[in-house]
């Protein structure tokens, strides 16, 4: 147990400010950011063995992500993509040389942003499947349980959705 506390707490040090930031990105608070990144720690300790160590920085970013979407929507102040203001930007970048990373970065958020959130807005079904899946890395029985569907039709929606985001992304990088 010790152990896995250890391994939990190093993972913290490592990307607390990287969930932090990542969550501050879209809810503009950063007190609710420090919130969603406990809360995506909290989730990260109930799946900690069952996610490589390769994945974890993604797995946190998603759900961070994710956490941050639905403090948006359950707020009533839902938008497509906040993305950071000039002087947060200089802020959160004092600890790079380079800056140009970071709006390397914010340009990738907004379209993956805007694509999602498309997917989200004309198919949500879609999309809370796609999250289920691999975000959290839930199976196609325990999504249908979840959504009230059968896993077959789960395994459709993916494969739908797949098509619909590639389609979506290409029609965004044009």
């Amino acid at each position: 147990m010790e152990k896995r506390n250890d391994r939990l707490d190093d993972f913290f040090m490592e990307y607390r400010t990287m969930v932090i930031r990542n969550a501050y990105m879209y809810v503009k608070d950063y007190y609710v950011a420090e919130d969603i990144c406990q809360e995506t720690f909290i989730r990260f300790g109930k799946h900690m063995e069952d996610i490589p160590s390769e994945k974890v920085k993604g797995w946190l970013f998603c759900i961070s992500e994710r956490l941050a979407f639905d403090y948006l929507r359950k707020g009533g102040k839902y938008e497509t993509f906040v993305g950071l203001e000039e002087t947060e930007l200089n802020r959160f970048a004092e600890n790079y040389s380079d800056v140009s990373h970071l709006l390397e970065k914010k340009e990738e958020y907004e379209h993956r942003g805007r694509v999602l959130e498309r997917l989200k807005r004309e198919k949500p079904l879609w999309y809370e499947t796609m999250c289920m899946c691999y975000l959290e890395d839930m199976d196609n029985p325990s999504i249908g349980k979840e959504l009230g569907v059968k896993p077959y039709l789960i395994s459709k929606w993916k494969e739908r959705a797949k098509s619909w985001l590639k389609t979506a992304y290409e029609e965004e990088y044009k």
